[in-house]
């Protein structure tokens, strides 16, 4: 074998709407973001900007005189947030941590849209989503790894072939190999023998998901555990992407309260997908059950977001629409469908819970 760097074509077409262009996400950030506020969050290795859009109303009086693991320590969560209080639920997104997982990047460019018109990026009016939206305090980080994204040539994936999609995903040894999903994992940062650096790592070869948390490598991975410490999000939404149907995983190293409030945010979730006629994956605690004894679960960013104050941790696996033995189909829009069928779940769960004023 031997590394290629030519495109495959599909036979799915690419709608107009459809652009994850690392470029193109920027400019929707800084020139089409009125009602929200873009920050620039950090500077990739490669010197691309990470952005993360602002809505709503923050509410700092609120926060206590700890951080969360000191909170906790003391048994008193809300010596690091009286989130209880909040007038406004805090829910953040973050997109693109691996970068040919463009799925999630779409769906957190839509969530910006219809904050900002009303209408998603089809150009279809979303009013129920747009005025639970409204209620809360968002933050958007749509891509969080623009050096994976601007090695990737394509926009999509659907009907490609899953191969294709993890030649870029994982990247290559020298002679072509593909290294696939746990093996990239063998070498890190992702050094030497390597053909084509694939979009799970950034220009200095780091994968944020599993990064060191005693010192961090990654300045984006620092930013992003710092944003979510400062907001304390009710609710934290890590968007991914593979094969298969659309799914949450279980977030390890977490209370056992945790994983049952993520089980039951997932069974909602996955009753929205089943009346729009999608298929969904295993549950959380089933998935867990089943890789209990061929698997250590890693402390990944997932778990360390949670451990810094996010709460409700969501690890969300959209299908890429890829050709496969095992793979899910899927086109376009029945992928951001799906997004928006996990924003809604989130949103009514946060109004709901907000409304009852329950503790977290």
């Amino acid at each position: 074998m031997q590394v290629t760097y030519n495109k495959i074509e599909s036979d799915v077409p690419i709608p107009t709407w459809w652009n994850s262009d690392w470029e193109h996400i920027n400019r929707e950030l800084l020139e089409r973001v009125s009602i929200g506020e873009t920050r620039l969050l950090s500077v990739s290795p490669g010197g691309r900007p990470v952005y993360a859009v602002h809505y709503g109303t923050a509410e700092p009086e609120l926060r206590g005189t700890a951080n969360y693991n000191s909170a906790l320590g003391a048994n008193n969560p809300q010596a690091y947030y009286n989130r209880n209080q909040r007038r406004h639920p805090v829910l953040m997104m973050i997109g693109g941590i691996h970068g040919h997982e463009v799925e999630g990047m779409i769906g957190a460019l839509s969530i910006v849209r219809i904050l900002e018109t009303g209408l998603d990026l089809t150009g279809t009016l979303q009013p129920e989503l747009a005025d639970m939206l409204k209620q809360l305090r968002i933050i958007v980080v749509p891509l969080a790894n623009p050096d994976g994204r601007a090695r990737v040539p394509y926009q999509g994936w659907c009907g490609l072939p899953q191969d294709e999609m993890t030649r870029w995903g994982q990247g290559t040894r020298k002679d072509g190999d593909l290294y696939r999903w746990r093996p990239c994992k063998e070498i890190h940062p992702m050094r030497g023998d390597v053909g084509l650096l694939g979009a799970y790592f950034d220009d200095n070869g780091v994968n944020m998901m599993h990064d060191d948390w005693a010192d961090p490598m990654s300045e984006t991975t620092k930013a992003l555990l710092r944003l979510a410490a400062d907001e304390g999000p009710d609710c934290l939404i890590n968007l991914h992407s593979y094969s298969i149907s659309p799914g949450v995983l279980p977030t390890a190293h977490v209370p056992q309260l945790e994983k049952r409030r993520i089980n039951d945010f997932t069974q909602i979730f996955y009753e929205r997908l089943t009346r729009r006629g999608y298929k969904s994956a295993l549950l959380p605690d089933e998935l867990e059950t089943a890789l209990a004894e061929r698997a250590r679960p890693a402390l990944n960013l997932q778990s360390m977001l949670y451990h810094v104050g996010a709460d409700l941790p969501i690890l969300f696996e959209s299908p890429h629409g890829v050709v496969g033995a095992t793979a899910a189909v899927f086109d376009y829009d029945e992928i951001l469908d799906v997004h928006h069928e996990l924003f809604h779940t989130a949103a009514e769960q946060l109004l709901i819970r907000n409304q009852k004023g329950i503790e977290t």
